[in-house]
C-alpha cells in the first residue's frame, strides 16, 4: 500500500467509482496498469483499490456510497487524469486494441503529443508524451 511514510509525497489522484472492482479489472485490461492493492467489504465489493502506473505512477480508487453522482450522472467530465508515458503511440495502440476506441493523438505545444479516452463510468484519461525536450 501506498503511504507519504514510504516516501509517496506527491498528489495521487483517487477516483470514486459506482464498482471500484470492475473499474480496477477495466483500467489493467485498457491502460496495462498493474493492480497492487484490492481491499474488500465482507460483502466482496472492492472499499480501496491501488494501481501502479508503468513509470513509477499510482492510482487510487474506491467504490462510492450511497448518493455517488458520477461524470456520467452529473452529465460530463468533472476532471481529467493526465499521465505522461515513454512510447504514446504504443500505449493508445494498446488502449484500442483492449477497448476499440481512443482519441486520434494530438500535436499540442511544441514538443509533446497526446491522446484521451472515457473510462466506463465517464472518468477522462489524458496520456501525454513529450516528443522534444527543448519543447
Amino acid at each position: 500500500m501506498v503511504t507519504p511514510v514510504a516516501g509517496n509525497r506527491v498528489v495521487i489522484p483517487y477516483l470514486l467509482y459506482a464498482d471500484a472492482g470492475a473499474a480496477m479489472d477495466w483500467l489493467v485490461k485498457a491502460f496495462g496498469f498493474t493492480a497492487v492493492v484490492r481491499n474488500a467489504r465482507t460483502d466482496g465489493t472492492v472499499r480501496h483499490g491501488e494501481l501502479q502506473v508503468d513509470g513509477g505512477g499510482v492510482i487510487m480508487l474506491g467504490s462510492a456510497g450511497p448518493g455517488y453522482a458520477g461524470p456520467r450522472q452529473l452529465g460530463g467530465v468533472t476532471q481529467l487524469v493526465r499521465i505522461t508515458v515513454t512510447d504514446l503511440k504504443a500505449h493508445r495502440d494498446r488502449t484500442k486494441a483492449a477497448l476499440g476506441v481512443a482519441s486520434e493523438m494530438q500535436d499540442g505545444p511544441p514538443g509533446w503529443q497526446s491522446y484521451t479516452v472515457q473510462d466506463p463510468e465517464g472518468h477522462e484519461w489524458y496520456f501525454t508524451q513529450f516528443t522534444d525536450e527543448n519543447g
